[in-house]
């Protein structure tokens, strides 16, 4: 072989060795190119494999908007107490009419030079119209004492139509306690059952009640339309207070804990997930309101738990 043959074998030898050493560089610097970017990347960033391996799946967080409340207990009223009370002012009052109108005869019958009946007969009629009238008096105090002084009874027109829907579940009438509150009855009382099934209704019609002796605060009667509660239930209430302020809701089920604090993860990415705290102090619904997650955000419903553990122990190995 010439000289000039061998030196041109050297340098193609020489050029492959060059390209094979730059693709092997370059195939060693993509893994950790890729590791410096998913360490940058706030969160935890997974394969593909480990994602199916710890059952992620997500849902987006909903729009929603949340009103601050002034929270406080309540127990839905017995009919027998407001019947009770009914029958007896209605019975005093029908007494009171009776002996007025039989004061009024006697009086009439007792003047004149003919007249039917004596001066006595006449005090008897008016001394007992007086007993009525106290009785009257103190059957109107009792019912004032019981629910407050701005009650519906005081309307006799609205009475009987009330009590009919009273009587007929209808409407219920809840005894509200608020451990502060400000100024007059509130216009609106949001009032929720307790439990799992935590439904929630707005009573329109609020005025003062009597202060309640095991319960520091303020108290308050509201009429509420259209509920099933019970007789006797345990109701949570609420007053809005201030305007809606925007935000979304997660699901109480993708909630997990960890450092005392609780937390959702949002996947903000295909395969990365940033733990995000949540705020509990706002429930709605069957989860929670919070204003730093937007409507949309991917929110971990499912493997919530083993995204944590894997989180705080990186050495776990997803599926163990």
């Amino acid at each position: 072989m010439s000289s000039e043959n061998h030196i041109s074998v050297i340098c193609k030898a020489a050029i492959i060795a060059a390209a094979l050493l730059l693709c092997a560089c370059g195939k060693s610097d993509k893994p950790a190119e890729a590791e410096k970017e998913a360490a940058a990347t706030p969160g935890i960033t997974l394969k593909p494999e480990e994602i199916s391996s710890l059952g992620i799946t997500v849902q987006p967080a909903t729009a929603a908007q949340f009103t601050g409340r002034i929270s406080g207990y309540g127990v839905v009223t017995a009919l027998d107490t407001i019947a009770q009370a009914d029958s007896e002012f209605l019975t005093a009052q029908a007494a009171a009419a009776q002996s007025q109108a039989a004061a009024a005869r006697a009086r009439s019958l007792s003047t004149g030079e003919e007249a039917a009946i004596s001066r006595e007969q006449v005090e008897v009629a008016q001394s007992k119209a007086a007993a009525d009238a106290a009785a009257l008096a103190l059957a109107q105090r009792k019912t004032e004492a019981a629910f407050g002084l701005r009650s519906p009874w005081r309307d006799a027109a609205a009475q009987q139509a009330l009590m009919q829907r009273l009587a007929s579940g209808a409407t219920v009438l809840v005894r509200v306690s608020f451990p502060v509150t400000g100024g007059a009855a509130p216009k609106t009382v949001e009032i929720s059952r307790m439990g799992a099934d935590a439904k929630t209704w707005t009573a329109h019609t609020v005025w003062d009640a009597p202060a309640d002796a095991a319960v520091p605060g303020h108290s308050f009667y509201a009429l509420l339309d259209g509920s099933d509660l019970a007789q006797n239930e345990r109701v949570t209430a609420g007053i809005p207070t201030g305007a809606a302020a925007p935000g979304a809701t997660v699901p109480a089920h993708a909630l997990v804990f960890g450092e005392s604090e609780a937390w959702v993860y949002i996947q903000t990415a295909p395969h990365t997930f940033l733990r995000t705290k949540v705020d509990t102090n706002r429930p709605m619904g069957d989860g929670y309101f919070v204003d730093n997650i937007k409507a949309g955000d991917k929110v971990v419903v499912g493997g919530a738990g083993l995204l944590l553990a894997h989180e705080v122990n990186p050495s776990t190995e997803a599926g163990d």
